[in-house]
């Protein structure tokens, strides 16, 4: 088993509050609530649960969490005022880049345009020859911001930083403390290089044909169970 250590900003361990989790301890409740099947012109039809590929990616690696109720209001200038009870060494935990930085960068729909960043207080270390992919949680669309993504070589660089993102058009009210803002899946460095494999198509046909006639086919029969302590 490959260890990730999480890595304070702070050596007081007092200073530091709520600890990365692995992502399977937080299942939103809207998945929760989704259907297993359902019926379809008078036939069952499967539904959200029986997709492994959804579910596994959204509870692979770790969340870094909010780490107490942040308040967000929009002023008579249109302006994005967040506010946060926290001790003093967490007082930058939100803010916003102002200037000419990331400003190609689109916006993503339904997001202001405002720049702004998380300033995470936790940093993490993976095992020789295993990076990093840090990005907003995944399928987690009900989250009112978006954080964007990044690839850290952090066996190698395992400090705390900023991570972008843009808050939701319309969006004023509470981000509860504990609401995951990042996700980080662990990823072993190879060299790659690709080509069209035509031999393949046939042997593909068939897994398809396989996991499509069972009910739970790609659970029985293809999918590797993957483990985040």
């Amino acid at each position: 088993m490959k260890i990730m250590r999480f890595v304070p900003a702070f050596e007081n361990k007092d200073q530091m509050l709520l600890p990365p989790i692995p992502a399977k301890r937080d299942i939103p409740d809207w998945y929760k609530d989704g259907e297993t099947e359902y019926l379809q012109d008078g036939k069952f039809m499967k539904g959200l649960k029986t997709c492994k590929p959804f579910i596994d990616v959204m509870i692979s690696g770790y969340f870094i969490l909010i780490p107490f109720d942040i308040h967000v209001e929009i002023d008579e200038d249109d302006k994005v005022k967040m506010s946060w009870d926290g001790p003093p060494e967490w007082s930058n935990f939100v803010g916003e880049r102002m200037g000419q930085i990331g400003s190609t960068i689109p916006v993503p729909a339904g997001h202001r345009s405002n720049h702004m960043i998380w300033s995470s207080k936790w940093g993490w270390k993976t095992p020789r020859g295993w990076s990093s992919i840090v990005t907003h949680p995944f399928n987690r669309q009900d989250l009112p911001f978006r954080t964007m993504s990044g690839f850290i070589d952090s066996d190698k660089f395992f400090t705390n930083g900023n991570l972008p993102f843009h808050l939701k058009e319309g969006f004023t009210g509470v981000i509860p403390a504990g609401t995951p803002f990042a996700q980080i899946i662990p990823v072993k460095r190879s060299s790659w290089r690709s080509f069209v494999d035509y031999a393949l198509s046939s042997v593909s046909n068939l897994k398809t044909h396989n996991v499509r006639i069972e009910g739970q086919g790609y659970k029985n029969l293809e999918w590797v169970k993957k483990d985040y302590e």
